[in-house]
């Protein structure tokens, strides 16, 4: 066995090992690549959207199954996108036998034709895939870790417990409340638009049995988000079950439908079913700051000791013995 076959050999084993790595691979062309494309990989369908619902709860329900289809469609398509990269990358490190000429003598990586063919098919595959998924609804892009305010103006009640008496009760991560708020609401003018926080799919526009005029979106992180009271008439939604809005686009405007007492957004999420603050996903975690140690005062060499000052001496004459001490001897004395 020469050295070439020896690698061929290596090659071979090689690469129809990264074929078997790759889920679900199509099946391999036997006319050298000019046959028809191989279908895209089974697709979840669009689930089916009631038009109405009879509670809240019955909506939510729905629009958490959403939610989870959408975040596995983006899973899909990461996924797929991965493998057609790796079967394009290795179709451009392989020649084709095939191909003649002075250049395929000196090849040391020379496949076999059904190597070749079964990675064409796994590209070809692979793409349709991905473009059947984002025809499907699949977020090409990954979602957006924060969101933004679906309306501008003042929040009038906070997320979580609260005394007034119209907010039902409600269990909320293990403690009971006799008055919960499983949302936000903000004021604003009548009419104001409002807009979607984040990319997400439309599950139900419509009225609900409060007399409520709601918009409920599943969004691609698995979050869903409701918004109640909005107008109806000339400002009502455009928007419909089914249809992709993208962050920022216009779902309705404020309005006063349902039991409300005054002009206002009613902004709730949820995930997993369960009521979260809205709030919280207009920002991003701080990360943990590390401990600061005290400031250390700076070190200074002490002064030097200021020495006391000498004492003044007065030179003195001492008076001879038996000398008058008057004024005048004591002036000769002394050289006065």
């Amino acid at each position: 066995m020469t050295r070439q076959t020896l690698r061929l050999r290596v090659l071979y084993v090689f690469v129809t090992a990264a074929l078997c790595v790759l889920a679900f691979g199509g099946p391999a062309n036997a006319d050298g690549g000019t046959g028809t494309t191989a279908p895209a990989r089974a697709v979840p369908l669009a689930r089916a959207l009631p038009r109405t619902f009879v509670s809240y709860d019955a909506l939510l329900a729905t629009a958490t199954a959403v939610a989870n289809d959408q975040a596995a469609l983006y899973a899909q398509l990461v996924a797929t996108q991965t493998e057609h990269d790796l079967a394009t990358s290795l179709l451009a490190s392989v020649a084709d036998p095939r191909v003649r000429g002075g250049l395929v003598r000196t090849e040391t990586n020379v496949s076999d034709e059904a190597t070749i063919d079964a990675l064409r098919s796994e590209v070809a595959v692979t793409a349709a895939t991905q473009a059947q998924l984002l025809a499907n609804g699949a977020a090409a892009t990954a979602p957006s870790i924060t969101w933004t305010l679906p309306l501008a103006g003042e929040v009038s009640q906070p997320f979580g417990p609260t005394s007034f008496g119209m907010e039902p009760a409600r269990t909320y991560q293990g403690t009971y409340y006799g008055h919960f708020h499983d949302g936000v609401d903000i004021l604003a003018a009548a009419g104001t638009p409002i807009v979607a926080p984040a990319r997400g799919r439309v599950v139900f526009v419509g009225q609900m049995m409060d007399g409520a005029e709601v918009v409920v979106l599943a969004h691609d992180d698995g979050l869903v988000s409701l918004y109640a009271h909005l107008q109806m008439g000339p400002l009502a939604p455009t928007i419909k079950a089914g249809d992709i809005v993208q962050a920022g686009d216009r779902i309705g405007a404020v309005g006063l439908t349902g039991m409300t007492t005054g002009y206002h957004l009613h902004w709730a999420v949820y995930q997993g079913g369960l009521p979260i603050d809205p709030m919280g996903t207009l920002r991003v975690p701080a990360p943990p700051v590390a401990p600061v140690a005290p400031p250390v005062p700076p070190v200074t060499a002490p002064a030097p000791p200021i020495a006391p000052p000498a004492p003044r001496v007065t030179p003195t004459t001492p008076i001879p013995m038996g000398v008058p001490a008057s004024s005048d001897a004591l002036r000769r004395l002394l050289g006065g």
